[in-house]
């Protein structure tokens, strides 16, 4: 069964990059019909063939990475993370204006403005992470 002929449209499918003399070892999955049709979808939606995705897919596992779409899993934990970082990030805009208010009415900063900085900074340092890790799993 050719793999490519499961994309319907060659111009949006593209092959992965050729080498040259050419990939000399043959993996032939045996998937069923169900399976075959997720794997067509999974390669129309990465604009890739049948086989080029699941060549991906499978050198992806092979060194322990994840395939270019991720799991589901894995999109709840940098869901989980991101949502972490956002609420410190509120946290960090609350601080801010209760020290404003403070200010505004005293006329010198309070302790608090040192905390919402150091929140701001961890906060920052946690998007970065998550943005890391984000950038790891797409290469």
């Amino acid at each position: 069964m050719n793999d490519d002929a499961t994309v319907t449209s060659s111009s949006t499918a593209r092959h992965r990059t050729h080498i040259s003399p050419g990939r000399p070892h043959r993996i032939y999955p045996r998937l069923s019909d169900e399976e075959s049709a997720a794997v067509a979808e999974a390669a129309r939606e990465a604009g890739l063939t049948a086989a080029g995705y699941t060549a991906q897919a499978v050198i992806a596992a092979a060194r322990n990475r994840e395939p270019a779409s991720g799991s589901v899993g894995d999109l709840r934990d940098l869901q989980r993370e991101l949502f972490a970082a956002r609420r410190a990030v509120v946290l960090f805009g609350s601080n801010v204006n209760q020290a404003a208010a403070a200010f505004n009415s005293t006329g010198e900063l309070p302790e608090l403005a040192g905390q919402a900085v150091h929140l701001c900074q961890a906060a920052v340092a946690r998007l970065d992470e998550v943005t890391a890790l984000i950038h790891r799993r797409l290469r």
